[in-house]
């Protein structure tokens, strides 16, 4: 009985080696893939990655770089099984449901997107980039409040965020918050003065408030930074007068 025992208990610490062994072997792979995925080596990083996977089957962190960079190559079902596959092995890998909320979203299949970004931020709750995507996939279907309450929070975790305040102001230019809209754009103005499309919609809001004068200083601001697109422009001044003076002869 003893025998037996002793001849277990080697097997039991073969394997154990077996698998360490495996393991570094893996990271080993794995380290080399990260270096290559820096470099644009996105070929070799798989190949790495792959082999990281064959010496640690449940290496998930190796399956979501691998889902990164066959992303990189425009391999997005190879990607998105990547990805399912790290969070099979790690439930807890915040990062995979983001990339695959990512790929959701580009993918424009909203809902697994929605679901995706939701698991990211109850696994990690302060990430500003998934509450913006998340904003980006609520506005795409519909969810404008939803998406304006997602910026929000944007701008809450990053003050300085132009393109989250700007979102947040086209959203409630959209749903008839013209004051709400015109302090988003100013305040996208404020943190990035080079925000050329913020003075455009800014200064469609204030002409359509009456505000020519002002209007007419964003507009030539927009023009200083976008001279090529004065026809563009020039047909949105046209239409905002137009809907302006239907309205006020209503």
């Amino acid at each position: 009985m003893k025998r037996i025992i002793w001849t277990v208990v080697v097997i039991t610490m073969s394997v154990s080696v077996c698998w360490g062994q495996n393991l570094r072997r893996a990271e080993d792979y794995y380290g080399r893939g990260l270096e290559r995925q820096k470099k644009g080596d996105v070929d070799g990083a798989i190949a790495d990655f792959t082999k990281a996977i064959e010496m640690f089957p449940k290496y998930s962190s190796a399956y979501d770089r691998r889902g990164a960079a066959k992303k990189a190559k425009g391999d997005v079902e190879g990607a998105l099984e990547d990805f399912t596959a790290a969070i099979k092995i790690n439930p807890d890998l915040a990062l995979s449901y983001y990339n695959r909320g990512f790929v959701f979203l580009e993918k424009q299949d909203y809902d697994k997107a929605i679901k995706d970004f939701d698991k990211t931020l109850e696994l990690q709750p302060n990430l500003a980039v998934v509450y913006e995507n998340r904003g980006d996939a609520k506005r795409a279907s519909g969810d404008l409040p939803g998406a304006i309450s997602d910026y929000s929070k944007v701008v809450e975790i990053e003050p300085q965020n132009a393109g989250a305040y700007y979102s947040r102001g086209g959203l409630r230019q959209t749903t008839g918050d013209v004051d709400g809209a015109i302090a988003d754009f100013s305040k996208t103005i404020e943190v990035n003065p080079e925000y050329a499309e913020a003075y455009a919609d800014r200064g469609i809001l204030r002409l359509s408030q009456g505000l020519d004068a002002e209007a007419q200083k964003d507009f030539d601001k927009y023009l200083e930074l976008n001279n090529n697109m004065k026809g563009a422009l020039d047909e949105r001044i046209k239409y905002a007068k137009y809907q302006r003076d239907k309205k006020r002869k209503s």
